[in-house]
């Protein structure tokens, strides 16, 4: 696999924004226009995404995890309420029920995907859950089955699609149908980036309206309104919220890479395309998910260690190369809080155990060159073959 005058032998960073010059205009834009918050470039934003998904509604927050929380707010469960999680996720996606009182209900994931099986969701609602976020982990989407299951149970679902702008599902363009909302990350590392930022989608009118409100502390009306010239409008608080606006500037960037988002996906299946047909030949590592699922986002190129590996050692060989990488997730159970705090399955957590010091992330954003995903697979092949990387367990 080795290339001889391979051209940019520099550092590979793990992830990097792409931005062009239409990006910086439409930022420079609102910086020259006098109104830096809240305003037209969201509400433009807003209803961009509605087009784009296919979906009626759409509210610009500051982040996922305000959209989290907005869903969460909206459902009005009693503090103690069981709300299930999957352990592998960012714990985003468990504090933002918690921070409301409610208990995390942890449940394991599939080895393969890495996403919640719908066995371990049957076995959730069994155990007693008054709602569910189901994360779409790397942009994969959740089985079918896990939304029958959750619907037939009479459990309401908010679905995690921080890595899912672009996912395809068997309801077509991922974008909460049949769920209370599915919730967007624009962080920098996203496919669609504003630096910071998200956005909750949804069917529901009512909690569209609410979102509005909810993202400024509760206040019915937003900035826009109350200080256009000439405006008598007073807001009024009906419910406390959290500070959890999309400001102009971000939602400007969004905006514009919004417009090319078609192109920055496509650059990024030729990527893993790539990175599949490269990895397939390389001995004690496979994809996760094994198969290429064609309704990904293609947010995360994430590989599984063969047993016996020794993860630590992979990554310290990868960075002295220049090759950075990243690790999602370590499963929130292996957290001190979620372990004092969140409620585990009887039989444990078996599948998130065995996995959690054999994932790893390599490189994968739009300024990757192909022959730089020919480094990183080359330097991996050397770090797997390298001295201390394999247990004297494993057999030969």
């Amino acid at each position: 696999m080795t290339l001889v005058g391979r051209e940019n032998e520099g550092p590979i960073a793990f992830s990097r924004p792409e931005i062009d010059e239409s990006d910086i205009d439409a930022v420079v834009g609102v910086l020259r226009s006098g109104w830096l918050t809240t305003g037209f470039e969201c509400s433009a934003l807003e209803a961009e995404l509605q087009e784009y998904l296919g979906i009626p509604h759409a509210v610009g927050l500051s982040s996922c995890t305000a959209a989290l929380e907005t869903a969460y707010a909206y459902l009005r469960l009693p503090a103690g309420a069981r709300v299930g999680v999957p352990t592998w996720t960012f714990a985003a996606t468990a504090l933002a029920p918690a921070r409301f009182g409610a208990v995390p209900v942890l449940v394991d994931v599939d080895a393969d995907t890495l996403n919640v099986t719908p066995e371990a969701v049957e076995a959730a609602v069994a155990s007693g859950i008054d709602a569910f976020v189901a994360v779409h982990f790397a942009g994969i989407p959740v089985a079918p089955e896990v939304h029958e299951i959750l619907q037939a149970a009479g459990v309401p679902v908010i679905e995690d699609a921080a890595h899912a702008l672009g996912t395809v599902d068997h309801r077509g363009r991922l974008a909460g149908q049949g769920s209370v909302a599915a919730c967007y990350s624009f962080y920098a590392t996203k496919n669609l980036t504003s630096g910071e930022g998200g956005a909750l989608v949804t069917e529901d009118p009512e909690l569209a309206a609410f979102a509005r409100a909810f993202r400024l502390h509760g206040l019915v009306g937003d900035a826009w309104s109350r200080y256009r010239t000439g405006s008598t409008f007073l807001p009024e608080i009906h419910t406390p919220g959290i500070k959890g606006n999309l400001p102009d500037l971000l939602a400007a960037l969004a905006r514009s890479q919004l417009r090319r988002f078609d192109d920055i996906q496509k650059r990024r299946r030729e990527l893993v395309l790539q990175y599949r047909a490269l990895l397939d030949q390389i001995p004690g590592v496979r994809c996760a998910p094994s198969a290429f699922v064609d309704g990904s986002s293609d947010h995360l190129m994430v590989v599984v260690l063969d047993e016996h590996i020794d993860r630590d050692n992979v990554v310290v060989h990868m960075n002295e190369a220049g090759i950075g990488t990243s690790v999602h997730f370590r499963p929130l159970h292996h957290h001190t809080w979620f372990r004092r705090n969140a409620v585990l399955a009887v039989d444990g957590l078996p599948v998130a155990d065995a996995m959690a010091s054999r994932v790893l992330s390599l490189p994968l954003h739009c300024n990757l060159t192909p022959s730089q995903v020919e480094r990183v697979c080359d330097v991996l092949t050397s770090a797997l073959s390298g001295p201390g990387v394999r247990s004297e367990r494993l057999a030969v």
